[in-house]
């Protein structure tokens, strides 16, 4: 066979097997985070440590506002200016009016360079219209779903570094609230708090993670939470209506590979499947990874979610990463509302297992742009 028919052949056999992109050569990421406690599960301070035991350089500012939602962080930054009006407008002209009096945080983004945005997604529908949200009334009619507020944070995002790369994060479905049990009963952590609440103790043995998270979205501007198997945003099929929307209207980022997703929800799901079949030591199934309803335990599950993070943002794979700083329970500080928990300790063997499941499922995902 000719040289050329040779080359071009093992070009296409290596091409049909998928071929993993490479690492992010650069190694250095001024990363600023939208989100809530779900991203702080990744505990964002650490970052910077967790890149340099990688080699890399990972500058991580976050806004983490208590359940917050993007079309939340979007006011912010609007400052009651509608930047956006009642459509798209094309390139944005920000004000120097508007940076200079931002809030705290919207300051910050705007003050700052940024390399990437990472949009935690978390609102009740992938489209809703209001003029009211949480009984506050807002400056006009605006469209308070995922997919609007993460178009608009985009748009932000690249009026200020017309290169940035954008990632939508994907959290997990959220366990079903149980039931307090008698204070003669309480776990030691529950035992003189008077303000318990059922989210605190999640239904463990009724949650099926699969069932949860491969629902398909229905929007119920009404009732979002009432899906057979769990709230219908925290689904999938949700963050896939939110991705393919933003790909339609930014299709220059997408082909440029500057629009991706964290998978978190999907990498937890495989991980739930091979916890089953005894590829994590000593953990289960995913439901241990859960403190309560929704939030994630120190140790193991926490690094997990930082490692995806790492793993999306510099396209390498985790195994480098030195999880030591996720398995000292003495540095998570304070944990009042006991969002952190009891630890899940971190093994060699473990973190090996995990960082494995990851990559895997990373490297063949549709929107990690990890693989051609």
């Amino acid at each position: 066979m000719p040289y050329p028919v040779l080359l071009l052949a093992l070009l296409l056999l290596i091409g049909s097997a998928g071929t993993v992109l490479p690492a992010d050569t650069s190694g250095s990421l001024r990363v600023f985070y939208f989100g809530n406690s779900l991203t702080g599960a990744t505990n964002p301070a650490w970052h910077g440590d967790l890149g340099r035991s990688a080699g890399k350089l990972w500058e991580a500012q976050y806004w983490l506002g208590a359940g917050w939602q993007l079309w939340q962080h979007r006011e912010e930054l609007e400052g009651g200016r509608d930047l956006f009006g009642t459509g798209p407008k094309g390139d944005l002209t920000l004000d120097p009016e508007l940076i200079r009096s931002a809030s705290y945080n919207a300051k910050r983004f705007y003050e700052g360079q940024w390399d990437a945005v990472v949009l935690q997604l978390f609102a009740a529908n992938l489209t809703h219209e209001t003029d009211t949200m949480w009984s506050k009334k807002l400056s006009r009619k605006k469209d308070v779903g995922d997919l609007q507020a993460a178009a608009d944070l985009i748009q932000l995002a690249l009026a200020k570094n017309p290169d940035t790369q954008c990632f939508i994060y994907q959290v997990w479905p959220p366990m079903p609230a149980g039931k307090i049990p008698p204070a003669d009963q309480l776990p030691e952590w529950a035992r003189g708090k008077t303000d318990l609440r059922a989210a605190e103790f999640p239904a463990r043995e009724r949650f099926d993670y699969a069932k949860a998270w491969l629902q398909p979205y229905v929007k119920n501007t009404d009732k979002p939470w009432q899906g057979e198997y769990g709230p219908l945003n925290r689904t999938r099929d949700f963050s896939y209506q939110v991705f393919e929307g933003l790909k339609q209207r930014y299709p220059a980022l997408w082909s440029q590979q500057r629009l991706r997703m964290i998978p978190s929800g999907d990498a937890f799901l495989e991980l739930d499947k091979q916890m089953r079949m005894g590829k994590v030591p000593g953990v289960s199934d995913i439901r241990e990874f859960y403190t309560d309803v929704q939030h994630i335990r120190k140790g193991l599950p926490r690094y997990t979610a930082a490692a995806i993070f790492f793993a999306c943002l510099f396209r390498e794979h985790p195994g480098k990463l030195d999880w030591r700083v996720y398995n000292d329970s003495s540095k998570y500080g304070p944990d009042p509302y006991h969002d952190a928990g009891e630890m899940l300790d971190i093994t060699t063997e473990r973190a090996n297992a995990v960082n494995d499941i990851l990559w895997d499922v990373l490297t063949h995902h549709p929107f990690t742009g990890l693989t051609e």
